[in-house]
């Protein structure tokens, strides 16, 4: 237990001062869309996040309009909340057609199985906004102090399916949205198009968020026990749907993976074993437990706000308790809980008699069209052709569903005219990598993600190729910043950004996600990350047993015999000093995922 979990919590932090004073996430958003400057105030930063928009600027373009004085391009990011990433075939192609109109020509998949349109101007939030609704999608809770966008294993295989995975997560969604109707007076004019949304309340009363919402934002994620492909445990609540009885379901609490270089009290976490409950009384459980975060998590200190302080500091005994008071329920105690794989659904897949899915690999979730594939069009041209519903995942890839068996070969003759990669052709290390988006839009980025991996992954392939040891399986997993937005502490390889030329690398981590990776070696140059693993690959090259996956050989092997072979980390150079100083590792804004 730390002191910054004992903390008096008398003082609350400004962000907590700004929700009590919104009238119910109002603020004056309405007054500033109306002004002529190109970005919002602080106050109003904080508010729209939980309309789902968040305030940004080009960091590309940053430091050269500060040389010529003038002010940073202001540009927002807006996300769209698709509980279980499922989209039919209008909303799909409405939310592309949109990216034309009012971003920067492409989609971004998030790790939460939602869309983000970037470099989207001030003045057309508004339209954007209005136009999603209009095909029953909603970016209301797509960040901000509440339930955000919540996740389920989107494979349309039969065996799950039968579970209504879907189902459940368009009901927990729709249960768990903020009570204000703040969203459609302000970007609908006061019109309720979306049908998926709970009924709202005309002032600032909120029944469970209370005026001040909750501490930080809340995940919640909902698998089965037979893949564990969401990261499930990495949510504040995990709910798990047994394979054997779609009626009994396990809850994981305390999950969260980001943590701040400042602050070595702040940690990655995975969810505890807390109860298994019945799917009757589910929702009442989840109200219980988001209650006692709202209650008793900390308002003092945004950087221990998770509600996984507060599970580590009670312990899921007293947790339990707790909810069984607040509900009058008499819970179980689950002692242990353990995935046995995590699936990437991609490839084809067997929906029904008549229907196959297809899972496409997106390089880092970019729906683009790009030198190395037409993704975006053929995409497009497959939903629009076959009438296809469209599902993420939460590795950033998409699954086109709904597929006529008898269209199998004309699928893939159209994806391979666009340029697009079979997933059948991915091997070794490229197709399980993912990044967060980072630079130039995320306003915590310290360095590269998205636009590095592909460059890291060439060299680390050319290696591998060289030592004739391109057929290795290694998942890696690389982000901007320490927030870990991709995963990476749950990446057999995990690429953690620390300044602006150097990174943090974890290994240890296993494929289903049931272990967090460790530290291997801290702040190494951009260039020298495949120097840094290549000790590690040739070990497991050589020691490995028979079908042993890299996660599971380094933490066999153990951490600290690994480190033995870590570089030491880079001499802190006057570029580096730099860097600081032009404010390029300074965060601009609350981590966006």
């Amino acid at each position: 237990m730390t002191n910054k979990t004992l903390q008096d919590q008398t003082s609350e932090s400004k962000v907590e001062l700004i929700k009590q004073a919104s009238n119910g996430l109002r603020g004056n958003i309405i007054e500033e869309l109306s002004n002529s400057l190109p970005n919002f105030s602080g106050e109003s930063e904080q508010l729209l996040k939980f309309h789902g928009i968040y305030n940004q600027d080009n960091r590309d373009v940053r430091a050269d309009r500060k040389r010529v004085g003038l002010d940073v391009e202001h540009i927002c990011m807006i996300r769209l909340a698709i509980p279980g990433g499922r989209l039919l075939p209008e909303q799909y192609l409405a939310a592309d057609k949109l990216a034309d109109a009012f971003g920067n020509r492409t989609l971004r998949v998030t790790t939460r199985q939602g869309i983000q349109f970037h470099f989207v101007t001030k003045q057309n939030i508004k339209a954007l906004v209005r136009k999603v609704n209009a095909v029953l999608i909603s970016t209301y809770g797509g960040c901000g102090d509440v339930v955000r966008n919540v996740t389920a294993c989107p494979t349309p295989a039969p065996e799950v399916e039968l579970l209504d995975l879907g189902g459940l997560a368009d009901q927990v969604s729709k249960r768990f949205k903020p009570a204000s109707n703040a969203y459609y007076e302000i970007w609908m004019d006061g019109e309720k198009i979306a049908s998926n949304q709970a009924v709202g309340s005309v002032g600032p009363n909120e029944p469970l968020y209370g005026a001040s919402y909750l501490p930080r934002k809340f995940k919640i994620g909902i698998t089965t026990t037979l893949d564990n492909c969401i990261d499930v445990l990495s949510c504040d609540l995990a709910l798990v749907i047994d394979e054997h009885d779609a009626n009994l379901i396990h809850i994981l609490v305390g999950g969260g993976l980001g943590r701040s270089y400042s602050d070595d009290t702040t940690k990655p976490l995975l969810a505890k074993a807390l109860t298994s409950v019945p799917r009757r009384d589910l929702l009442e459980i989840i109200e219980a437990i988001i209650s006692i975060q709202r209650d008793h998590g900390n308002r003092s200190d945004r950087s221990h706000a998770r509600f996984k302080y507060l599970v580590e500091e009670w312990g899921t005994d007293k947790l339990r308790k707790e909810v069984e008071g607040r509900t009058g329920f008499v819970l179980n105690r689950l002692d242990h809980f353990e995935f046995p794989n995590s699936c990437d659904h991609l490839g084809w897949i067997e929906q029904s008699e008549e229907h196959l899915a297809y899972g496409i690999k997106v390089p880092s979730g970019r729906i683009a069209d790009t030198a190395g594939g037409a993704y975006r069009t053929a995409i497009r041209e497959l939903v629009t052709k076959f009438n296809l519903s469209v599902r993420f995942t939460a590795k950033e890839d998409v699954i086109l569903t709904h597929i006529p068996r008898i269209a199998r070969n004309e699928i893939l003759a159209m994806l391979d005219s666009f340029r697009v990669k079979p997933a059948e052709d991915y091997t070794g290390i490229s197709r399980s990598a993912f990044a967060c988006p980072a630079l130039p839009t995320c306003g915590l980025a310290l360095t590269e993600s998205e636009r590095f991996l592909p460059t890291f992954l060439q060299s680390l392939n050319r290696l591998l190729e060289d030592l004739s040891l391109s057929h290795l399986n290694i998942e890696i997993r690389m982000t901007g910043c320490p927030n870990g937005c991709a995963r990476p502490y749950l990446g057999e390889i995990g690429i953690v950004g620390r300044s602006k030329r150097s990174y943090d690398i974890y290994l240890c981590a296993d494929r289903a996600g049931n272990r967090l990776g460790e530290v291997f070696a801290t702040d190494v140059g951009t260039e020298g990350l495949v120097d840094a693993l290549k000790p590690i690959v040739l070990l497991y090259a050589a020691h490995g047993y028979d079908g042993e996956e890299f996660g599971n050989f380094c933490h066999r092997w153990g951490i600290d015999n690994l480190k033995s072979l870590a570089p030491q980390p880079r001499r802190r150079s006057i570029a580096v000093a730099q860097d600081v100083q032009q404010g390029e590792s300074v965060p601009r804004a609350s981590c966006p995922a």
